[in-house]
């Protein structure tokens, strides 16, 4: 019989109680996502330059308007697999796995044409210091190059969202990742703004292939395969 490990069960037991054990993960990795953007501006500040400061906050705009809107997109997949998973459908949830691949990574890709083309807009649009512009253009360019993986995270993040536990451990290993690689980038490489930039998108790409080997060793109520993408 194989373990339900994406969704507990809430038509039967104390409520309550799953709602707790249920919320608390979710509590956990949003403040690990509101430190994730702290600890850029931290290291920044400590061993970058003030307009690094100004460039990180703004660009870091952009970032987090991209990934709030993928993240609440990513809520319908959830409330699709959640909804299948109730009705005992999981033949269903298969399709609907692959068609949300194949929906963001189109948006990725437009996402990051977008992001590389109009970089110095959205600097303007968002009144970035004129000592600060050249390096929030960078920042925003560098973070769109990568913007795949920022997505790759929160899509997964949002179909594995039923177990509020994989979801922590995903934005946990993203925190370290960007910890480690704001410090080497900017405090020994001296790379200011860039580095942080590239940090964060490492994390990401940290966090998604690690995130796969984990699912890979977890056992789902449902099947999933290449067919599925379609």
């Amino acid at each position: 019989m194989e373990e339900k490990v994406l969704a507990g069960d809430f038509t039967q037991g104390s409520i309550a109680n799953k709602l707790i054990r249920f919320m608390i993960p979710i509590l956990g990795a949003l403040v690990l996502q509101a430190m994730y953007g702290a600890v850029d501006l931290l290291v920044v500040g400590q061993f970058g330059t003030d307009a690094g400061i100004s460039a990180v906050s703004t660009g870091s705009n952009v970032i987090n308007l991209v990934t709030f809107v993928i993240s609440e997109l990513t809520m319908g997949v959830t409330v699709l697999i959640g909804r299948y998973l109730g009705e005992n459908r999981h033949e269903r949830i298969g399709k609907v796995i692959g068609g949300a691949i194949v929906f963001f990574a189109i948006m990725a890709a437009a996402l990051m044409i977008l992001l590389l083309a109009f970089a110095p807009q959205f600097a303007s649009w968002l009144n970035a210091p004129k000592e600060a512009y050249d390096l929030t253009v960078t920042y925003i360019r560098i973070c769109g190059a990568g913007i795949l993986f920022v997505v790759a995270y929160n899509v997964i993040s949002g179909i594995f969202r039923g177990n509020s536990r994989l979801p922590l451990i995903f934005v946990a290993i993203a925190c370290v990742v960007n910890i480690v690689g704001d410090l080497v980038f900017v405090a020994v490489f001296k790379m200011n703004v860039a580095g942080a930039a590239l940090a964060t998108i490492l994390a990401q790409l940290v966090s998604v292939v690690m995130s796969l080997a984990i699912i890979k060793k977890q056992q789902f109520p449902f099947h999933f395969s290449k067919k599925d993408i379609c």
